[in-house]
């Protein structure tokens, strides 16, 4: 069976298997986490769930859990499991983290920076409306949130927050001094204000970062449209590509951290059986702005796109190639039948994936680390060893072997890919002696994705545009520069006649 059909029933299978997160009931080991002193719980059936806890002197306040007060879904697609410590005098007592499949707070984030993290909620009151990198804003309380893990502590932030306030309303617990009403926060001069989605602020506080990602995404786009007027000027596309291969590096890679993953594919699956919601897309505004690029772009001219000019990781082994070759470093081409075998590595290590998360996204956020992305671009090198000598080494072996990473390891191209099939235009020209017998593109191409008898794989192509810029060039398409030199030895005979007629 072949590749793309093994992985479109584990798709199929990853739908049908992933189900909603079931509510599990707090035991008093969970609220001791965040009561240490509670002797018992006792459920409550008011308007939110929560438990009434006690120790031997009496009342505490009440425990209860994000998940099933105020879940939301983080970047693994699934709610974070925290219990909540509520006191009777309308302040967070405490928050600890029961169960999550967040990729990040698997591998990458120390546990000492997450209790650091989770300690700024102790202290704060039933009516703060608190906020990750909200410090200074009106009517907000801000905390500080763990570099390369955005998503997972706003989500967590915000759940934690609206779960407080839908407990202290339904249970009447004291909303401090303020006359704002459940579901506001409270302003400095006393007034209401009203509960903003947390993601819109991170599209104004990014607003020029976006402009700029937006700016580039049109610029890509009419390099696609005009792509034929554009190679024919091969100095000129060549030092564009060049310049766009730098910029998504250090802009989109290192300076807004947006390197897509495949990651976010699964968790995009398992948001839509478990609690879709925009408001978690929209929290990683660089990101969200890619993947709809994409959405649209691999409908369009395929996955190439994104692999071949936006995928930061992409593109520095890209520019590490083009930096060798100028060095006068002759790449090494493995033989085709071991080639198109090591292919399949990247569908493989896809597949695993979606079996992974079918049972649990942390097993696949381990296997998920094949993908050398959060070191590089969200962590920048600052990690185990073992885990930077892995992403340096596959940059490297691009001297020698260009995008190796991308051709026969990366899982997501190789989910990309699949949805490559459907795309519409097919704008990559070719001439009917291209394999019979020329084969200028396909020893030129760095992906290998031109078959000997001529024809673009599509689902490997990373559009680059490289053959096309040969296509055109009448000094390197072979049948072009048969046809020039039949063109200039007719011109060197007519101006020979004309000189002897002289």
């Amino acid at each position: 069976m072949p590749v793309r059909h093994i992985l479109l029933l584990w798709t199929i299978a990853l739908l049908a298997c992933s189900g909603g997160v079931t509510a599990q009931e707090l035991t008093l080991t969970d609220v001791q986490r965040v009561f240490p002193t509670a002797r018992s719980i006792t459920p409550l059936n008011g308007k939110a769930p929560a438990y009434l806890v006690r120790d031997e002197r009496g009342q505490l306040g009440y425990a209860f859990n994000t998940r099933d007060v105020a879940p939301i879904s983080a970047y693994s697609g699934k709610p974070i499991d925290s219990v909540v410590a509520l006191g009777e005098d309308g302040l967070i007592k405490g928050v600890d983290i029961l169960h999550h499949e967040e990729p990040i707070l698997v591998i990458g984030i120390s546990d000492a920076d997450l209790k650091q993290f989770i300690d700024q909620f102790e202290g704060k009151k039933s009516t703060d409306k608190i906020r990750v990198g909200a410090q200074g804003r009106p009517g907000y309380v801000g905390i500080d949130g763990i570099t390369g893990a955005t998503i997972t502590t706003m989500v967590l932030t915000s759940s934690v927050n609206k779960s407080v306030q839908q407990v202290a309303s339904a249970y009447g617990i004291p909303r401090g001094t303020s006359p704002a009403m459940p579901g506001m926060a409270a302003s400095d001069d006393g007034g209401p204000v009203a509960d903003e989605p947390a993601w819109k602020q991170l599209w104004r506080d990014r607003s020029l970062e976006l402009a700029v990602i937006s700016l580039a995404l049109v610029l890509l786009t009419a390099i696609l449209f005009f792509q034929d007027w554009l190679v024919e000027h091969t100095v000129l596309f060549h030092r564009l590509r060049v310049v766009y291969l730098l910029f998504t590096v250090f802009f989109i890679g290192f300076y807004c951290s947006a390197q897509l993953s495949v990651i976010n594919l699964l968790a995009f699956f398992h948001s839509l059986t478990s609690g879709f919601s925009w408001d978690t897309l929209l929290i990683e505004p660089a990101v969200f702005l890619l993947w709809a690029f994409v959405a649209v772009s691999i409908l369009l001219w395929g996955r190439g796109v994104y692999c071949g000019w936006l995928c930061p990781f992409g593109a520095a082994q890209d520019l590490i190639s083009k930096l060798a070759n100028r060095l006068g470093f002759e790449g090494y081409r493995l033989p085709q039948m071991v080639h198109e075998r090591l292919w399949a590595i990247k569908y493989l290590i896809l597949i695993a994936l979606v079996g992974l998360s079918l049972d649990s996204m942390v097993n696949a956020a381990k296997l998920a680390e094949v993908e050398p992305f959060k070191t590089t671009f969200i962590l920048r090198f600052m990690r185990e060893p073992i885990f930077v000598v892995y992403a340096v080494a596959l940059l490297a072996i691009s001297a020698i072997n260009s995008k190796f990473y991308c051709k026969y390891i990366c899982p997501l191209g190789a989910g990309l890919s699949f949805i490559t099939r459907f795309r519409i235009f097919d704008w990559l020209r070719r001439r009917r002696e291209c394999g019979k017998p020329c084969q200028a593109c396909a020893h030129q191409c760095q992906i290998a994705a031109i078959k000997p008898t001529g024809e673009i794989i599509d689902n490997e192509c990373h559009y680059c545009l490289e053959c096309q810029v040969t296509y055109w060039d009448d000094r390197q398409c072979p049948p072009l520069v048969d046809k020039r030199k039949k063109r200039e030895t007719r011109e060197k005979r007519a101006r020979g006649v004309i000189a002897s007629d002289a």
